[in-house]
């Protein structure tokens, strides 16, 4: 799994109504067992403690968790915390719970400067370190206990902090917590020496945690209070010629994701036969009623010129025309060159090749279950091997759509979408799902969490639709409540 998501599946978890601070003394008693049995072969330390560095936040929750267990098999504990509260209420519970025990807590900088440790447990940060170095009162508390570091072993919790910078601490062990996570081996398939001992502690909780849902909005990018026009991406939607709707319906995804300018371009026959909505902008080809090798040089320059496009979406409204495969043919090879990510759906999926992924692209393919038969010409799982490209974890995707989306990703990775309502069978609402997708992409997520995110956005959304509209839904009513859910999520 990601390290970004661990918070995913916390979030989903509790919006499945299990209980933070359970999974969290789950943890803390794995992570106890590891600390005991390494702190039993250190001979003639008895009469020393086991410090436990505690964050801010749910690492550090674990470790409070941990701290209990450690004093219960006997040990003697003390906690250097950084912060003077702990930012969730699980972790604050279990904090509570070691003050009640008479367990030592030291809030930085006021510290131990005299005595040393039998041994150190690292709950500062874990995947709180993902995307930087240890800042604040974390890293200070680093820089002090590193003059220990030398004479005294550290257990890691779940994820030693600091991990891929200069500034992480080594540990003799790690308990990470439910699976591996990507970037814990190096190219050879070995474990990088920071990590010691690794240790894999499940964690209980059901198999729809790791589905599709509300915690995928802890990777949407954040909003730049600084942002300018264009700054959360351009993404541009080829469609359109025999159904003139399904781009537009793309489109209104798209933009309700929070994706800046979304262009939309379709033969003029198709063009003329729209209404258009003011947040999206035409994007005019010189094809008439079906898209053709006329178009494409054009569209190159949109894709590739000036800022170019961030993301492209290819295929609803299209047709199966043998010219127009021939072109989707050609602007995939120009996105996959370009490293521009694009959403294959619809009639474009007829222009992949037979049971393959194209070379060097990135994106997502969403068929159904015929098309994606037509595609791969036997069970799904066989496309694994076509998605997984050196160290790119994250960069292709196929959804295959259905009452139940079935995500499928690289290097062995899958879940499952469930939720919505039997409603939204109606048609459009696969291209609803091709321009969120694509919206999010042109954000700059990469395409596994924003397939995740897409297919549980739209299930709820759906939902609320569903809500106001009953069985006379249609596609069109879903995309303002995609805007909606999302603000509740984030």
């Amino acid at each position: 799994m990601h390290i970004a998501e661990v918070g995913v599946f916390d979030a989903n978890a509790a919006a499945l109504d299990i209980q933070t601070s359970d999974l969290m003394e789950a943890a803390g008693q794995a992570l106890a067992t590891e600390t005991a049995r390494i702190a039993e072969t250190l001979e003639g330390a008895e009469h020393r403690e086991i410090w436990v560095l505690c964050g801010p936040g749910n690492n550090g929750g674990d470790g409070f968790a941990a701290s209990i267990a450690l004093q219960e098999m006997g040990h003697l504990v003390r906690i250097i915390a950084t912060h003077v509260l702990q930012k969730s209420e699980a972790a604050e519970y279990h904090r509570q719970r070691c003050r009640e025990a008479g367990i030592k807590i030291d809030v930085w900088p006021l510290v131990p400067h005299e005595s040393k440790p039998r041994l150190l447990v690292d709950a500062l940060l874990g995947s709180g370190t993902y995307g930087g170095k240890p800042r604040g009162d974390v890293a200070a508390v680093l820089d002090w206990i590193r003059p220990h570091l030398d004479n005294v072993s550290t257990v890691a919790c779940d994820i030693p902090t600091g991990f891929g910078t200069s500034e992480t601490i080594s540990a003799v062990s790690t308990v990470t917590f439910h699976a591996e996570k990507i970037g814990m081996r190096a190219a050879d398939g070995s474990f990088h020496s920071g990590l010691g001992r690794l240790c894999v502690a499940p964690l209980p909780w059901p198999d729809e945690v790791m589905d599709c849902g509300p915690g995928d909005a802890l990777r949407f990018p954040p909003m730049d209070i600084d942002a300018r026009k264009g700054d959360r991406g351009r993404l541009l939607i080829i469609g359109g010629g025999p159904y003139h709707g399904a781009p537009i319906l793309s489109g209104d995804a798209a933009a309700r994701s929070g994706c800046d300018l979304v262009h939309v371009a379709m033969p003029k026959e198709s063009r003329s036969r729209v209404e258009w909505p003011p947040h999206l902008i035409p994007e005019s080809i010189p094809d008439e009623v079906t898209l053709t090798m006329s178009s494409v040089e054009h569209l190159i320059g949109r894709v590739l010129s000036g800022r170019g496009v961030q993301a492209i979406v290819i295929g609803p409204g299209l047709g199966k025309g043998e010219e127009t495969i021939r072109a989707v043919q050609r602007l995939l090879y120009i996105a996959a060159e370009g490293n521009v990510p694009v959403v294959i759906d619809a009639d474009a999926i007829s222009a992949l090749p037979k049971g393959a992924w194209p070379r060097k692209l990135r994106g997502i393919a969403t068929p159904h279950a015929k098309e994606a038969e037509a595609w791969i010409g036997q069970e799904i799982a066989s496309i694994r091997p076509y998605l997984d490209v050196d160290d790119d974890v994250e960069g292709r995707v196929v959804i295959v759509t259905g009452s139940v989306d079935r995500l499928i990703g690289p290097f062995g990775r899958g879940c499952l979408a469930t939720g919505g309502h039997p409603r939204m069978a109606t048609g459009g609402t696969g291209d609803l799902l091709a321009g969120l997708c694509g919206g999010l992409l042109a954000q700059g997520m990469e395409p596994w969490p924003a397939s995740r995110l897409a297919c549980a956005l739209l299930r709820a959304a759906g939902e609320e639709a569903v809500s106001s509209k009953g069985p006379g839904l249609v596609a069109g009513d879903v995309p303002v409540h995609i805007a909606e859910t999302l603000a509740k999520w984030i």
